[in-house]
């Protein structure tokens, strides 16, 4: 009889340990596992402020050097319809003629100028929003425990021969990932804040609350 008082008992027992072991190893799982972010780098990218305010530099230098080509080009039409009405026989046509080459070579070379300049501003641009947006991820991951961040997979693929296609899928190293392990609003919020507070910050060498040593009043000029 003490027996079958004793089974009930035990079975209790075991189930108790059981129930707490798993809850243990549920614990250490969930310590164990490493936490993981994913992140659309290219909306990142797009939508910070160094990469915003770099572009507006380059769409302003873009649009003075378009302009400066099309007077250059506008020159080179009055010039053009200048050896139009004039006779091959006349004493300016030949000055005519070598203005019109002088614009024309200074008109490529201005193009060519500026063009390499826009493309070396924006690989720089990129470059420098790149540089800041890792040092920015390093440190928000670390306030928040995070370990690994993988790139998120894009939905479609290009419309492109075979090929290319084929080399798309190859990069693509992430095919799923549940939507709450995103966290590229986050970070953008955190990006531009910390550019933000940096920009905002005052110099070391900044005194604001000092003022400025006041000086005698000048004397008139005498006559």
């Amino acid at each position: 009889m003490r027996c079958l008082l004793l089974i009930p008992a035990l079975f209790l027992t075991l189930f108790i340990n059981g129930a707490v072991g798993s809850l243990q190893a549920a614990e250490v799982a969930k310590t164990a596992a490493p936490k993981i972010g994913v992140l659309r780098l290219k909306e990142v990218m797009l939508q910070s402020k160094t990469y915003t305010a770099g572009t507006e530099g380059i769409k302003k230098a873009q649009a003075e050097a378009q302009a400066t080509l099309i007077g250059l080009e506008e020159q080179a039409k009055r010039i053009e319809g200048q050896l139009q009405v004039i006779s091959p026989q006349n004493e300016n046509y030949a000055k005519f003629q070598e203005d019109m080459e002088t614009l024309k070579l200074k008109r490529k070379l201005n193009f060519d100028r500026a063009s390499a300049d826009l493309e070396r501003r924006k690989v720089a641009l990129i470059k420098d929003a790149y540089q800041k947006i890792h040092t920015s991820l390093g440190t928000y991951c670390q306030e928040r425990g995070i370990m690994l961040v993988h790139l998120a997979p894009d939905s479609l693929i290009g419309d492109q021969p075979r090929f290319p296609i084929e080399l798309e899928l190859d990069l693509q190293t992430v095919l799923y990932f549940e939507p709450s392990l995103d966290i590229t609003e986050s970070f953008v919020q955190y990006l531009n804040s910390e550019s933000a507070g940096k920009t905002d910050k005052p110099t070391p060498d900044a005194k604001p609350d000092a003022k400025p040593d006041a000086k005698p009043a000048d004397k008139p000029v005498t006559p």
